[in-house]
Parts: C-alpha cells; structure tokens; sequence
C-alpha cells in the first residue's frame, strides 16, 4: 500500500484535486481511514472522472470492510485509467488483494511493459498468473524475468514455474540454482526442498534445509520441512521433536498433528506433550473432527481411558461423518470392547469410505469370526492378504 501511495503521489494529479489527494493518501498511510475516505472522496467529487481518486478509495473501502464499494471504486479507476500504467499497477495491488489474481496478472503485465516498471514488475506479473492458475503465460514471464535479471528470486520462480507446469526436472534444476545463490534464504531453501522431497531425496532437502535453518532456526515451515525430511528418513524421534516444535512455533499449521499421529508408535517419552498438544488443538477448534480424532488416538497410545477416547471419536465423526479413519479406530475399540454388532457397523462404513485400507478388512474378518458367519470372515480375509500384498498396510490421519 506504501508503494501504491508513493506511485500515485508521483503521478502528478491535476492542480484542482491535488491537495485532498495527497491528504487522503496521507491519511490511508496512517491508517486514518475515515479521514482519507472524505479526503479521496472530496476529490473524486471535484473530479470524477480522474482514477488517481478512484484508486486509493477503493483501497479505502476494503480497509473499511466495505468490498462493494471497493469493488465499483476500482472498477471505475481501471475503466477511467486502463491505459495509464500507474494506475494499472495500483490496481494489480488491490486486485492481488482481494484474491483476483487472472485480473491482477494482466494489469500487472501491462504495467511491467511500460517505461515507468520497476525490475520486477515483470516477475510479479509471472507470480500472479502462476496464483491465477494460467500457467503457461506465468511460465513465459518467468522466462521472461530472468533473462532480464538472473537473480535467485528470478531463478526460484521459473523454478515453480516450471514444476507447476509439469517439467519437474526443469524445475529443480532453476529451484537448485536459485538456491546456490542464495543458500539461508527460508523461502527459496523451502522451494528447493519441497521439490527434493516430492522426489524422495530426503537426506538432499535435510542438507538444503539445514544451511537455512542456521540463519532461521525459528521459520515454522523450514522446521516443519526438515521434519518431513527426518521422517522420510526414518528417523522419527528427531522428526517428532522437530514437529512438536512447529506446534510450539505455529499451532495453526496443521501438517505436524498428522505426523504425529502417525508416529504414536515410535512416540516413547514424547507421547505426553503430543497429547497436550492435541489437547489444546481441540479446545481452540472444537469443531475440528481430525483435532478430535487424533487426541482419541493419542488417549489410545498411552492406555487412557477408552471411555474419552469413545467420545472423541463419535464427536468427531458427528462432525464429520466422511471421514474412514474415525469410524475404523471406533469400530477397532467396539472390537476390544466386545459390542461386536456395532464394531461391524463402524468398519463396514470404514471400509465404504475406503475400500483399499487392508487394515480395516482385517479387523472385519476378526468380527465375523466372532459373531459365527466364518464364510465373510473367510471372505474379509482373503481381501485384506491382495491388498496387503500389493499395498503397504497403512493408518493415514
């Protein structure tokens, strides 16, 4: 927004309105909204047809909570000043704003082409269309960007560019030189190593991690990244910590509570602070059903008592009916307990939901035995040992 005043006050507006504009621009600056809201408006009242006033109120307005005022506002800017490239810039500012980024893109575009663009006006127009989902447009203006300027945030780029296109190898290798020239920069490290795990090269992205995570110890996604890593190598206690530390460092990121619960196993003398930690993520968001699920699981690994875990576990399938896992663990905990008839309810509808989890076929075998109809049981069986033997058994939270 800064920016967005700075170019407009450049702009050089028309003698008449100039003084309310610069005072409304002042003002929004501040963040005194209401009084850039007369400021601006005065101004595009002497003069309605100059978008230099349209402009910043429609930033005024959706700072006031008003997004169909913001939207006519910049609407009439870009009809009034579509071929003004300050003005297309402003708007690609608002427009990335409020989520419309196809539109933003093509402002952008058209401001990075002309004579008054910064270097990275051309990148940014890249960025938006990438956002925008037209990918081979943000991939031209990659290319584009780079060949202007071959800077790690240019590389890194064409890098996304070209693995959202399909051409993984393409871009890990602009991923790869994007992070040689800049090694502790969190968000190229972070690039380069996605790509290096979506390839399985886990000891690779923990060596990439690691040059950034000196600089940044405390980046929640270089931490939760390197956990990833640490996992796919199989070294779960040190994931295990390195999860719980995103917890401690973001609690709204989700991913390190799914780890976790995969990990309850290998768990040891963590167990109690993942618990704790479950704990407090159901009494942030108590209509979470996977915050739910996974504390009944947690309360399970460490011999709790079944009676919460049950709870838990309708809770979390009265909010979400959809999910298998939750009718699994609760039909799994029905078996323990004996209540055959409805453990074959909850593992029937498991397997519903999720026809391939061998896991769950081998639990419904072990019900039909006990309820004397061995010919499904039989049946049950004989799924659960194909899919064992052509999928790894697994319990995905």
């Amino acid at each position: 927004m800064y920016l967005l005043c700075f170019l407009l006050a450049l702009a050089d507006p028309a003698p008449q309105i100039g003084s309310l504009l610069q005072q409304g621009l002042t003002a929004l600056q501040h963040g005194r909204l209401q009084e850039a809201r007369e400021r601006l408006e005065g101004a595009a009242k002497i003069e309605p047809k100059n978008p230099y006033a349209w402009t910043p109120l429609a930033e005024v307005y959706l700072r006031l909570k008003n997004p169909q005022r913001a939207s006519m506002a910049a609407q009439t800017a870009e009809k009034l000043g579509s071929n003004d490239p300050i003005v297309c810039h402003a708007l690609a500012m608002y427009y990335s704003e409020v989520g419309e980024f196809g539109r933003a893109a093509q402002l952008e575009a058209r401001f990075s082409e002309s004579p008054r663009a910064d270097t990275e006006a051309t990148a940014r127009a890249a960025g938006l269309y990438l956002n925008a989902g037209e990918l081979q447009t943000g991939l031209a203006l990659a290319r584009k960007a780079v060949i202007q300027q071959a800077s790690a945030a240019h590389e890194n780029l064409l890098g996304r560019a070209l693995a959202a296109s399909g051409d993984s190898n393409g871009g890990s290798q602009h991923l790869r030189a994007a992070w040689e020239l800049a090694r502790t920069d969190p968000a190229i490290a972070f690039d380069y190593a996605q790509a290096l795990l979506r390839d399985q090269a886990f000891g690779d992205a923990a060596d990439v991690l690691g040059s950034a995570l000196e600089a940044h110890p405390e980046n929640p996604q270089l931490v939760l990244a390197m956990g990833v890593a640490r996992y796919g190598q199989r070294r779960f206690q040190e994931s295990i910590v390195l999860f719980l530390k995103v917890i401690r460092l973001d609690p709204s990121i989700q991913q390190p509570y799914t780890f976790l619960g995969q990990m309850l196993d290998q768990a040891g003398s963590h167990l109690g602070e993942i618990t704790a930690a479950y704990q407090t993520w159901v009494r942030r968001e108590p209509r979470n059903a996977k915050a739910d699920f996974f504390l009944a699981k947690a309360l399970l690994a460490g011999g709790g008592k079944d009676e919460a875990a049950e709870d838990l576990l309708r809770r979390s399938i009265a909010i979400d009916g959809a999910r298998w896992e939750s009718h699994y663990e609760l039909g799994v905990l029905q078996v323990k307990k004996r209540q055959y008839e409805a453990a074959l309810g909850e593992l029937t509808r498991s397997i519903e939901l999720e026809p391939k989890q061998p896991t769950a076929h081998y639990q419904l075998a072990r019900v039909y035995d006990r309820l004397g109809q061995p010919e499904k049981a039989k049946a049950e069986r004989e799924i659960h040992e194909r899919l064992a033997s052509g999928n790894t058994p697994t319990d995905r939270p």
